[in-house]
C-alpha cells in the first residue's frame, strides 16, 4: 500500500500587519484651546465659569419660564361646531355626485402591473384555464405562481379588461 504524500502549506504572511512608511505626526499642544478654559478645575466648574450652567440651575430656569407662560392669558380660536349628522350628509352628497359605476370601479379597482398582464396573457394563450399546467411552466410563469395564484391573477385580469387576452388597440 502506498503512502499519501502530504502537501506543505505556504506560511501565512505577516508582513501586511506592519507598514514600512510610518508618517510622523507632530502633535501640537493646546491646539484647540478654549479661551477661559482651566484644565486644573472640573468640567462643570469650567462650564459655570463660561456661563453655560448645567443640571439643577438650568432646570430651574426652564421651569420658571414655563410658569410665566402658563400665567399669560391664553388665546382661543372660535370654530363652528358640526354635528355627526351634518358630516354624514356631506359624505352622501359627495358620493351621490359620482355615478354608481364609478363608485364600484373605485371599490373593485384591481392593481396589476405590466409584467403580470404579460405573463397572464401568455399563460392563457398557451394553457387556457389549466392552472396546474400554468404552475409547471417555468418559462412563461417567471414569477413562479402557484395554481391558485394563477387563477386569482386571471380573475383580476378579467375584472380589469373583461376578457383575456385583451384586444390590441
Amino acid at each position: 500500500m502506498a503512502r499519501r504524500k502530504t502537501v506543505k502549506r505556504a506560511q501565512k504572511s505577516h508582513k501586511h500587519l506592519f507598514s514600512r512608511n510610518k508618517k510622523i505626526v507632530k502633535t501640537q499642544k493646546e491646539q484647540n484651546k478654549i479661551p477661559g478654559w482651566n484644565k486644573n478645575i472640573s468640567f462643570t466648574q469650567n462650564l459655570n465659569n463660561l456661563g453655560m450652567n448645567t443640571g439643577y440651575q438650568i432646570n430651574q430656569k426652564i421651569s420658571n419660564e414655563l410658569k410665566k407662560k402658563e400665567q399669560d392669558p391664553q388665546q382661543y380660536i372660535e370654530a363652528e361646531e358640526i354635528s355627526i349628522d351634518q358630516i354624514k350628509e356631506l359624505q352622501r352628497q359627495a358620493t351621490s355626485k359620482l355615478s354608481t359605476e364609478e363608485v364600484e370601479k373605485k371599490k373593485n379597482k384591481v392593481r396589476m402591473n405590466i409584467d403580470d398582464e404579460w405573463a397572464i396573457e401568455a399563460l392563457v394563450k398557451k394553457y387556457q384555464q389549466n392552472w396546474e399546467a400554468m404552475k409547471r411552466d417555468h418559462k412563461l410563469n417567471t414569477f413562479q405562481w402557484t395554481a391558485i395564484q394563477c387563477q386569482k391573477k386571471y380573475n383580476d385580469y378579467i375584472k380589469r379588461y373583461g376578457k383575456c387576452p385583451k384586444s390590441q388597440q
